[in-house]
């Protein structure tokens, strides 16, 4: 898909801020006054690095055409003005478009903030089912001409359900946000080891030995900001060496905290820059392994999953979507959340990727129908303030 530069009237702008909420382990503190490292790639391409109080910091993307501005990432509603004033330092150009790398907060709490100013923001399809607001929806690729660049969007079954990578071929950058870190693992998401490794497969295979690898969250030390196809390589065989050892210590049936304390273990990642501060969250890294690639599944046939496949309502504007692609059932909710639903038993549905007890709970009648599922959330847990909780009734099936 080649979006054209005929900017879209956008008839209807965000009317309301979300709530700002917390994200990461490692998520940035909130200040007054956000601070950048500019890295200029060329007169048309620059790389911001958002210096954060913590122990990470966070990239996003500049590209300048004749008579506009993209931005690759929004980062958060806080730092938007400070972000403004930033890339006023480099060019008065408005900012014309606003592309998500994926429902991180990171990369699109500030979307209204640029949408009220006049910018079409640009999200992968299943953004419509995050808080995030949007403008353009893409399933596959997107590729909108920006001056002598074409910015290239493409979906990747990394780190989230709606993740995707931005290609500037012209400049030989590739902005992978949490798809790929410099100095660190990064959470493979729902998809696993096998979607992280496909990601930075196609990575590899656009990358040459001049190309910037940009991620999202990334090292203290300029050193380690962005990274290279090298680094691209090395990494890969890390999560896999990583993933082949959590399995052996699996099968001898040790939980995460212990297995964070294997030699062997620590010893494949003992080489990433971050290793001496990241070391103690090590057991996190392998919960999500184990939930993803290890648990087990409650077996059910084609058949039965297709008896789940349909809409639940709570209010007239509040459903729940079950539907089933690939082999899998996912749930939905526009403005709220996409998950992949693994099975614990006919009843019970977990967020398969969440290390939290957020689950689904169905009620099935004498005679084997699915009645309406309820959502049991953590209390006070980041979903509980997403998920409008309650006994949602099925009202069809697809």
């Amino acid at each position: 898909m080649v979006f054209r530069l005929k900017k879209l009237n956008i008839t209807m702008k965000f009317v309301h801020i979300i709530s700002i909420y917390y994200f990461f382990l490692f998520a940035p503190q909130l200040v007054a006054q956000a601070k950048y490292d500019v890295k200029k790639v060329n007169k048309n391409v620059y790389i911001l690095t958002e210096l954060w109080q913590g122990n990470a910091n966070g990239n996003l993307g500049v590209v300048i055409g004749k008579d506009q501005v993209l931005l690759i990432n929004a980062m958060m509603l806080n730092s938007a003005p400070s972000l403004e004033q930033e890339i006023r330092k480099i060019t008065d150009l408005p900012i014309s478009y606003v592309i998500n790398s994926d429902s991180d907060p990171y990369n699109h709490h500030a979307n209204a903030y640029f949408a009220d100013k006049g910018a079409t923001i640009v999200s992968h399809y299943n953004m419509k089912y995050s808080q995030a607001y949007h403008d353009i929806l893409f399933k596959d690729s997107i590729s909108i001409p920006i001056g002598d660049e074409v910015v290239t969007a493409y979906h990747t079954p990394s780190h989230t359900l709606d993740h995707i990578d931005v290609h500037l071929e012209k400049s030989n950058v590739l902005f992978m946000s949490d798809g790929f870190k410099t100095n660190w693992l990064t959470y493979t998401g729902p998809n696993g080891l096998e979607g992280l490794v496909t990601g930075i497969d196609k990575a590899i295979s656009l990358s040459d030995e001049h190309t910037i690898i940009v991620s999202g969250n990334t090292s203290k030390n300029p050193r380690f900001y962005f990274g290279a196809k090298d680094q691209l390589i090395t990494n890969k065989k890390v999560y896999i060496e990583f993933a082949k050892r959590v399995a052996q210590l699996y099968k001898k049936g040790l939980p995460a905290d212990e297995m964070s304390l294997d030699t062997k273990l620590n010893d494949i990642v003992k080489g990433l820059e971050a290793y001496p501060n990241f070391k103690p969250y090590l057991k996190y890294q392998i919960e999500e392994l184990l939930e993803v690639d290890f648990s087990k599944s409650y077996k059910l046939t084609h058949t039965q999953l297709m008896t789940y496949v349909g809409l639940y309502k709570l209010t007239d504007t509040t459903l729940i979507e079950i539907i089933f692609e690939d082999g899998k059932l996912f749930a939905r909710q526009e403005g709220a959340f996409y998950f992949e639903l693994k099975p614990i038993n006919k009843n019970t549905f977990d967020f398969k990727g969440s290390t939290s007890n957020d689950h689904l709970k169905f009620k099935i009648s004498s005679s084997g129908e699915i009645v309406s599922v309820s959502p049991i959330l953590e209390k006070n847990g980041w979903w509980s303030n997403v998920i409008a909780q309650g006994n949602y009734k099925k009202i069809n099936s697809i």
